[in-house]
């Protein structure tokens, strides 16, 4: 099969590999997959998870080549899959308890083992035995179904904020595809009033858009536009969606009492900041982080999509060919568009 190959930083080939399917595997053709941002940085700097070669790309659409019994039912040949890209080990303490993202011995699509930047991807038992193959909608097209993983990870980080005020400020800090995503979410499923921090006028105009009730250029001025905005008040609930190590001496100004923050983007290793623990203590401040999803949230992804409560088409604005990876891995890290597609391969 044709694939792209991720050998080093700098250095992806679009070359033909064998593709040779292990007993307990099963195969699935690649309609679309999205280029990430954590593509993005393991092509510039690898990662500590990755170990080259190997295919990058796990936010995936796929269509099954053959009959696959899962916990949901058999999904039969022809049909488009949207695959949580999570390989957990299913024995340790967390898989016990379905908390397959934050398993002890975690593998993954598209870092650990190869991902959908290819025709074909195989698919461990371990995702089949967890219902990772979650069916695609019949009204979403293979670009739109490739975002159902990332819509996925935002739910997951969303649940961790518990109860949500409507009546109280939601902060995006963020204004690239997953901060839209959020933006999405905290509107139609908290109705919160929802602050959108950005840097990029396209996406900005977007956010606008899409419902937010503000949105703010992050620069000096960022800290008194949303105090203003909120009456002096702050904000309650704080999203983190890039990874702008400058952003959190800003967060801290504008989190109240109470507030919870969650650091949803990973960042670049190195990145550190300090917290006064007695700002923490007095103000009774929550940090926490939040990362991938489970099949679950797959599942309520793909129906949030179907029922038309989520729009992810306005998410997709560039389509590729697998020849021009390199050119959408620049397109995205360079903040370009929102989300690219590879869906010719």
């Amino acid at each position: 099969m044709r694939a792209a190959v991720f050998y080093a930083p700098n250095n992806i080939e679009i070359k033909d590999v064998e593709f040779k399917l292990g007993q307990t595997e099963v195969a699935l053709k690649v309609k679309a997959c999205a280029v990430c941002g954590y593509d993005t940085r393991v092509y510039r700097n690898g990662h500590r998870k990755v170990k080259p070669p190997v295919i990058l790309g796990h936010e995936i659409c796929g269509e099954t080549l053959e009959e696959i019994k899962t916990p949901l039912g058999i999904l039969k040949p022809g049909i488009r899959i949207a695959v949580s890209p999570i390989i957990p080990c299913l024995s340790c303490s967390n898989c016990k308890e379905q908390q397959y993202n934050v398993c002890n011995n975690l593998k993954e699509i598209g870092s650990t083992v190869d991902g959908g930047f290819a025709e074909y991807i195989k698919i461990p038992p371990e995702i089949i035995k967890i219902g990772g193959l979650i069916p695609v909608p019949d009204n979403l097209s293979n670009q739109e179904a490739a975002l159902l993983e990332p819509l996925a990870c935002c739910l997951n980080g969303l649940s961790r904020f518990g109860k949500i005020d409507k009546e109280k400020y939601m902060l995006v800090v963020g204004d690239g595809p997953i901060g839209l995503l959020h933006l999405q979410l905290s509107k139609i499923l908290y109705r919160s009033k929802t602050i959108v921090i950005g840097k990029i006028p396209f996406r900005m105009q977007k956010a606008k858009s899409m419902g937010a009730d503000a949105v703010f250029q992050f620069d000096t001025n960022t800290e008194e536009n949303v105090m203003n905005f909120t009456k002096g008040e702050g904000v309650n609930r704080i999203i983190i969606a890039t990874n702008n190590s400058e952003i959190f001496p800003f967060v801290k100004k504008v989190a109240n009492k109470n507030s919870k923050i969650n650091f949803f983007s990973g960042f670049s290793a190195g990145n550190t900041f300090e917290v006064d623990p007695n700002w923490l203590h007095y103000n009774q401040v929550s940090l926490f982080g939040s990362f991938s999803s489970t099949p679950n949230m797959l599942q309520k992804a793909a129906k949030l999509a179907s029922d038309g409560e989520i729009d992810l088409s306005q998410i997709v604005t560039e389509k590729c060919s697998l020849d021009q990876i390199e050119h959408a891995i620049s397109y995205t890290e360079e903040f370009h568009g929102l989300r690219t597609i590879i869906d010719r391969f």
